[in-house]
């Protein structure tokens, strides 16, 4: 077991590491407002690569939705930033939670165990179709949600995982009335900006998507995604997960995301504690040993798990 100090956040850290990419979000996105032709293209990228990173936090509020030194980062997290890019995070938990379940991880019942491995068709849905689409399917959530058509959705996801996959969260009936009230807020303050900015709708839409793919870009970094098991446990968390240490991985793994199989085998640790957990675990885990790759055999798709091949780029990263 590892010490119990890993698990523990730090708002402040928190805070910290979300206000500085918000910060620049804004700071760019009325530079790229008031560039021309390829001019526009730096501040673009920085808020595209800001906008990404500070979405991200969705991830770590799912992993400690009721953490009490959590609720006011929570809170302020989802009325801005969630409000941005119209992702409440109770949308994202059950699917989320359930990825990492025990006996669940990596089956068929995994709602993002996505086989993309070998399936081009599949990879190219993912990494070039899916960003498009995403922000249009935030939207319309938004509004049924601010309209009260959460039964809606629920028909939907109903059909969705009778077809194996998911499209939302089930909510109970207190997440919904906070949905609700998210909802309307986010569709509000998503109305003033259209009547006050009109011209920069592409601009957001454009950045909505670009955060899109940065997110989706990284799953094939992560797990194996070739075939489903018939059964998982807790062993296979570290056996499918890959972690990848160079810094380059940093711009669509941020938040400690390419420490991944440290995160699976510790779902609980916040992001800010995953390079030491992962220090620890490299130095006193040979198999933990056997997940770390480089970033160019995650991208062609190592298999996963301690084997020779794998043992041979973790001695060659340490």
């Amino acid at each position: 077991m590892i010490d119990r100090k890993y698990f523990e956040p730090n708002p402040a850290i928190y805070f910290r590491d979300l206000l500085i990419p918000m910060a620049l979000f804004f700071v760019c996105f009325a530079w790229a407002m008031n560039s021309e032709g390829w001019m526009v293209l730096l501040p673009w990228v920085i808020a595209a690569v800001s906008i990404h990173r500070a979405g991200m936090f969705a991830h770590e509020i799912v992993h400690r939705p009721a953490h009490r030194r959590m609720r006011a980062f929570n809170t302020f997290w989802n009325w801005t930033v969630g409000a941005i890019i119209m992702v409440p995070t109770l949308r994202f938990q059950k699917p989320h939670l359930t990825h990492h379940a025990t006996g669940i991880f990596r089956t068929k019942d995994d709602p993002q165990y996505l086989l993309v491995r070998g399936n081009p068709g599949m990879m190219a849905l993912v990494l070039f179709v899916v960003p498009l689409v995403m922000p249009l399917t935030n939207f319309l959530q938004i509004l049924t949600g601010a309209l009260g058509g959460i039964g809606l959705e629920e028909t939907m996801e109903r059909r969705a995982q009778a077809r194996g996959f998911s499209v939302c969260t089930l909510l109970t009936k207190r997440q919904k009335i906070a949905v609700v009230r998210q909802s309307r807020f986010t569709l509000a303050a998503f109305i003033l900006y259209v009547a006050l900015l009109p011209q920069t709708l592409p601009l957001y839409y454009s950045l909505m998507v670009a955060g899109w793919f940065l997110t989706v870009a990284r799953i094939p970094l992560e797990h194996e995604l070739e075939r489903h098991a018939p059964h998982s446990n807790a062993h296979d968390q570290m056996l499918d997960s890959f972690t990848v240490e160079t810094p380059l991985a940093l711009l669509i793994q941020p938040l400690g995301f390419r420490f991944h199989t440290a995160h699976h085998m510790y779902p609980g640790v916040p992001y800010h504690n995953l390079p030491a957990l992962h220090a620890e675990l490299k130095a006193t885990n040979p198999e933990y040993r056997g997940s770390i790759i480089s970033l160019w055999a995650a991208i062609r798709g190592a298999k996963a798990g301690p084997h020779p091949g794998n043992a041979v780029k973790a001695n060659e990263a340490a």
